[in-house]
């Protein structure tokens, strides 16, 4: 089900750390060709760059950046992308559809903006100074075979 998700995806309303997340993977601008960005002006704010291809949304809602982003995603049916515990709790409570940059990287990997032998690459790199937990490494991981078991190549990662 995931898989099928990720194949679909089309983009959603970022937060900060995951702009920061695809920067320093070097796939920013595959991202934000790939997917509609939306961004609130906080988040801009917090970012200190304006993103040529991203779409500036007003935020819906009050309150902290955090809440205004799942409002926003809310408002507009879109998913949450976030690397932030809080936010992610906050969206799951708003029932919303929520993704870190791990399975951003596999949506690529999936939708063939990326290929699938970069993936094991990519999580390494993440590995470096994202805080994933195990589970949600190997919720990327299953995903990953899945892909792999897709394209009838049989790697594990």
């Amino acid at each position: 089900m995931i898989v099928r998700q990720l194949q679909a995806l089309r983009g959603g309303v970022a937060d900060t750390s995951t702009l920061i997340y695809l920067e320093r993977l070097a796939l920013l601008p595959l991202a934000l060709d790939a997917f509609d960005l939306l961004l609130i002006p906080q988040v801009i704010a917090e970012y200190g760059l304006r993103l040529a291809r991203a779409i500036v949304v007003p935020a819906s809602g009050t309150g902290p950046t955090d809440q205004l982003i799942c409002g926003t995603a809310q408002a507009l049916a879109r998913p949450v992308l976030s690397e932030d515990r809080q936010v992610l709790r906050y969206a799951c409570r708003l029932d919303l559809d929520h993704y870190n940059t791990l399975m951003l990287v596999l949506a690529l990997c999936a939708q063939r903006y990326l290929p699938l032998a970069s993936y094991p690459a990519h999580r390494q790199s993440l590995c470096v100074f994202a805080r994933y937990g195990a589970k949600v490494l190997a919720v990327g991981d299953a995903v990953y075979r899945e892909l792999l078991a897709q394209t009838g190549n049989r790697k594990t990662a």
